[in-house]
């Protein structure tokens, strides 16, 4: 007999600070809903908080300051329901240094991805530092691929930082990077710069690390991303 296919889930993994990329999380959740695709966020109330900006959205000039405030009477509500989410929260401030928050994520993605591939096949949707994070473990586990959208090969205001690419030259998972040429955190320039894994497609589109891109675009990205994971 032959063994029963996993179902496919998509993994997102976004930002350090996830909640700037609202819009970017909207078009990628229709997306996956589209292909009828299960979605998983790395921040277990990631779900929970994203049902709150789309309510947000429906109210024009909302204060950020009463956004902010919203979103993290979401996350006690949703730690009241899940105890173990204040454990969460308490990491996620108490590591503020990058390297240290680096870490933190990759110990903590590893354990989600290891719990999520027992019954199914997990791709990940990736953003900025997540796709960072995402590449580091992934090929000590069971990923499909990796698709990260504006990897952030070198921060504007830092030097140069090896331990953010170095690794792609001998990446064994399939991934695609989706670039910004004029993204500040590596443009067009990342293809002549850097060294990559033959298992790494780069795919170019006009933005910068923000992705604010028109319909016909993210149909662009969408068609490549179909073409990667199959």
């Amino acid at each position: 007999m032959s063994k029963k296919s996993k179902n496919r889930v998509f993994l997102f993994a976004g930002r350090d600070d996830w909640q700037k990329d609202t819009g970017l999380n909207h078009v990628l959740v229709n997306y996956s809903k589209k292909k009828n695709y299960k979605i998983v966020w790395e921040d277990p109330a990631g779900g929970f908080t994203y049902k709150l900006r789309l309510i947000e959205s429906h109210f024009k000039n909302i204060p950020s300051i009463i956004k902010k405030l919203n979103l993290r009477l979401s996350q006690i509500l949703y730690a009241l329901i899940h105890w173990n989410y204040f454990i969460y929260l308490y990491e996620q401030i108490s590591n503020r240094k990058e390297k240290d928050l680096v870490k933190l994520r990759c110990k903590k993605l590893k354990k989600r991805i290891q719990e999520l591939s027992v019954e199914n096949e997990v791709v990940i949707i990736s953003r900025s530092s997540g796709g960072r994070v995402s590449s580091l473990i992934a090929d000590e586990l069971k990923i499909k691929h990796i698709i990260c959208l504006g990897y952030p090969f070198q921060n504007p205001d830092n030097g140069v930082e090896p331990e953010r690419y170095l690794h792609l030259e001998h990446l064994k998972t399939p991934m695609l990077i989706i670039q910004g040429i004029d993204d500040e955190y590596g443009g067009s320039e990342i293809k002549e710069k850097y060294k990559f894994s033959s298992n790494i497609g780069l795919y170019f589109v006009d933005a910068d690390h923000s992705f604010n891109v028109d319909a016909n675009t993210w149909n662009e990205i969408y068609h490549q991303i179909d073409n990667a994971i199959g």
